[in-house]
């Protein structure tokens, strides 16, 4: 496929930041993890995500919430954390006529002790699914270099490819 309708998005994660490339464009993003809404007759409206949703803290009726926030794994609430995604994946990917769902390559940074449990791998990808991943890959070890991510290749030695598991 050529690079012109490809969309990989490299996400470094922790609970309290996410940081994201956009390969193909070298754009680079830092945001809070974080999802504001407000409820409207009963219904959850999101209104916005990462440092957006920070400047709406604090205004009548709207919660800023953070699906990424718990002591034990970096999978908190999936429903907040899936649309916090949506929502930054509109801000990540540049606007173009056609524009192809991405590629998403997410490399958690933290509450890995004991490595990453099956539960955590299959929930981290459904999520990225979710949220609108065309394709996922869960990667933990050493920071990948632009080239890596642009052929999709996770090195053998200094790190571990969780998912989609090798066939």
């Amino acid at each position: 496929m050529s690079k012109l309708f490809r969309n990989t998005l490299y996400l470094q994660l922790q609970s309290d930041k996410l940081r994201a490339l956009h390969v193909e464009s070298g754009r680079a993003f830092a945001e809070a993890p974080v999802l504001a809404w407000r409820s409207e007759k009963g219904r959850v409206i999101p209104l916005a995500a990462g440092n957006a949703a920070l400047v709406l803290r604090g205004s009548p009726g709207v919660t800023v919430v953070n699906g990424f926030q718990h002591p034990r794994s970096l999978l908190a609430d999936f429903s907040v954390a899936e649309q916090t995604l949506q929502l930054l994946f509109k801000t990540f990917i540049p606007a173009t006529l056609f524009q192809a769902a991405p590629t998403v390559i997410l490399h958690p940074l933290e509450h890995l002790e004991g490595g990453l449990t099956q539960v955590e791998i299959r929930g981290l990808a459904e999520l990225l699914l979710g949220a609108g991943a065309r394709r996922a890959f869960i990667w933990s070890g050493v920071e990948l270099s632009r080239t890596a991510l642009e052929n999709l290749q996770f090195p053998a030695e200094g790190g571990t490819l969780h998912y989609p598991e090798p066939s």
